[in-house]
């Protein structure tokens, strides 16, 4: 039985990795509207994300945010022809999941020097939540998921030289882990099945509170320069998440006793309430140029690089699960490290932006981005539903107030590329009761994925007078 927890448990892992290395959407209602085309011309407190240095050419502000996020996930698993000629056909699933809310907070000042500038600010990558039938032909891979971080800490800039700006940040960052999905229980000489009475529901949930990370940026030039040019550095970050591990009996036929062989599981839910699950994120190196066309309009091409692949492995650990076997003399212990390597690889961003003053009071975005996914196509499921992407943004500002008050807009699309999988590597998980054996069932991978990522947003800026640099 000791397998059979251990290799549960290893399956939601993933989620873990593959969720953060999701498509990097960046923050911030302006920048969303300019497709996170950012490094350079951010105007608006998302400079602690997208480069700290950049803060030295944002006014002194109170930024407040909120924004929605929600991930249109699309699976049709192929049907399958069975021994009696016939065929099993499944329905189709999409993520049931609502909206994801994602408030952000910030203020600055620069104390009344306009090559000094200093922010604090809570800022959270936008991340969708994922919810599936419990019942349904894709529970395999996945029925819940969510996985939250968040930013929240100073950042600081100042003006080297006239056409050279430094800045770095630090923060308190946290990540929350709660996901669920189902493994097969089957003696393995039978064929494994999609029969629900086989089914264990397994989850685990997990903590980090606090952690630290940090980031530093660079712009050259100022922002009356005909061109401006930018970098960012963000290091790996580790969380060390503590919680629960969870695994349900009670639906499957060898606790209630549906077979010939009677009730072989004598309890219906085994749990160890203090569990460690490390976790490492990548580094990150965001660069971008910017050109100027005219004293009203900018235009800013970005690259950002996503070091998925150097994540190594993940690590579940402090193990300590009891399960209670019917007939038996002794409970089962396991306390063993579960160890996972990552099959993660890079992925690397384009993305071009612009925005214009239209009219007096008004300004308006626009910006194109593509990514290449951290996720092998052949692993692709409703747990780890990236892949190539394009997308767009759209958005602009209103002066409520001229040079006080602003009122931003943003949405954003991204859209996984259509993907036929006739070879999929996601499998079954099988368990054998009577050996605690686990081998691979069927393959449940095969089928038809779409997704589409959305984003809107909403957000208040306060310049106060004497807010420096773009006061008038």
């Amino acid at each position: 039985m000791h397998r059979t927890t251990s290799l549960c448990l290893a399956l939601l892992l993933p989620g873990v990795a593959q969720a953060a290395g999701y498509f990097s959407t960046g923050v911030g209602v302006r920048c969303m509207g300019r497709g996170a085309a950012c490094v350079v011309g951010v105007s608006d407190l998302s400079a602690q994300y997208y480069n700290p240095a950049a803060l030295v050419q944002v006014p002194s502000m109170l930024d407040l945010q909120g924004a929605g996020v929600f991930q249109t996930v699309h699976f049709d698993r192929e049907d399958e022809l069975q021994a009696d000629g016939g065929t099993e056909v499944f329905d189709a699933v999409e993520n049931e999941a609502p909206i994801m809310p994602i408030p952000a907070l910030g203020v600055s000042s620069h104390f009344g020097n306009p090559d000094l500038a200093v922010a604090l600010g809570v800022y959270t990558p936008y991340a969708p939540l994922l919810s599936f039938p419990a019942d349904g032909p894709q529970r395999f891979s996945l029925v819940e998921s969510t996985v939250l971080s968040g930013n929240v800490g100073p950042s600081a800039a100042y003006r080297v030289l006239p056409w050279l700006t430094v800045g770095a940040g630090v923060a308190w960052t946290f990540l929350q882990v709660d996901q669920s999905l189902v493994a097969h229980m089957e003696p393995r000489g039978f064929a494994a099945t999609d029969d629900p009475d086989f089914d264990i529901a397994t989850t685990v949930a997990a903590r980090d509170p606090f952690a630290f990370t940090w980031n530093l940026g660079l712009l050259l030039g100022s922002a009356t320069s005909e061109f401006q040019g930018g970098l960012a550095f963000v290091p790996p970050v580790h969380f060390a998440a503590r919680g629960s591990l969870g695994v349900d009996f009670s639906q499957n036929t060898y606790y209630f006793g549906g077979t010939e062989m009677g009730q072989l599981i004598a309890q219906a839910r085994a749990t160890d309430g203090d569990v460690l699950l490390d976790v490492h994120m990548p580094l990150l190196l965001r660069g971008g140029g910017l050109w100027r066309p005219t004293d009203r309009s900018e235009v800013e091409l970005d690259l950002e690089w996503q070091r998925w692949s150097g994540l190594g492995q993940l690590t579940l650990s402090d193990v300590d699960l009891l399960i209670d076997i019917k007939d038996s003399d002794e409970d089962v212990t396991v306390d063993d490290d579960i160890v996972l390597p990552t099959t993660l690889r890079d992925a690397v961003s384009v993305r071009l932006g612009a925005e214009s003053a239209l009219r007096p009071r008004l300004i308006g975005r626009a910006g194109l981005f593509f990514e290449t996914s951290a996720v092998d196509g052949s692993y692709r499921s409703v747990m780890m539903p990236d892949g190539p992407k394009l997308g767009y943004g759209l958005g602009g500002s209103v002066a409520v107030l001229p040079d006080r008050l602003a009122l931003d807009l943003g949405i954003s699309q991204a859209f996984v590329f259509p993907h036929t999988l006739d070879r999929s590597l996601v499998f079954q998980v099988a368990i054998d009761p009577l050996t605690g054996e686990v081998y691979g069932g069927k393959q449940v991978g095969n089928g038809r994925f779409s997704a589409t990522t959305r984003l809107f947003a909403l957000g208040l800026t306060w310049t106060p007078a004497g807010g420096l640099p773009g006061e008038g």
